[in-house]
């Protein structure tokens, strides 16, 4: 377990910056986790802390504009169509639309 976890911080450690930024984006790691890690980084001297604080605006706002634009100008047509790429079935629009 404590080899995956270091591997994982290695990564981001050798991503910098554009680490910060895609793993807020695309939000497959909370930024409660990546923010007091990237703080800690800053701490160490490793980063500069202005650059730091705007990776991780870029990322937080990079991130939920993408899905916005994708909602409002493709909607549920583009869902519909590409969906599945990302495991959305029909069923879980159905369900969506129920709950909504």
């Amino acid at each position: 377990m404590t080899q995956w976890i270091t591997e994982f911080i290695l990564f981001f450690k050798d991503l910098s910056y554009a680490g910060i930024v895609i793993a807020l984006s695309f939000e497959f790691v909370p930024a409660e986790l990546v923010l007091p890690l990237a703080g800690y980084w800053v701490y160490l001297e490793d980063m500069k802390l202005v650059l730091t604080i705007l990776a991780g605006t870029l990322g937080g706002t990079f991130g939920p504009l993408t899905l916005y634009a994708i909602g409002r100008f493709g909607g549920r047509p583009f869902i519909e169509k590409y969906g599945k790429y990302i495991f959305i079935r029909p069923h879980h629009l159905v369900a969506s639309d129920r709950f909504f």
